[in-house]
């Protein structure tokens, strides 16, 4: 972390609850450039397509998963 960042983060910490509750609007309000913003959205859905690598994704495939498991559950 820069010394920057760092400074920053302790000037943080004495902020009252009111006080962070202002700074975080006001950080949410900062637009990023497009390119940091794809880039984050990018790292996001490649880390969740590793973590659910294994989940089918198609709706039609789920129903039918579901359909099966309602016929198997009403022979019991």
């Amino acid at each position: 972390m820069s010394e920057q960042v760092q400074s920053i983060v302790e000037a943080v910490r004495s902020l009252d609850a009111t006080q962070r509750r202002e700074l975080t609007a006001a950080l949410a309000a900062i637009e990023l450039p497009e390119s940091d913003a794809s880039d984050s959205r990018k790292q996001l859905v490649d880390s969740i397509r590793g973590k659910y690598r294994h989940i089918p994704t198609s709706s039609e495939s789920f129903m039918s998963r579901k359909m099966e498991e309602t016929v198997q559950e009403s022979r019991l």
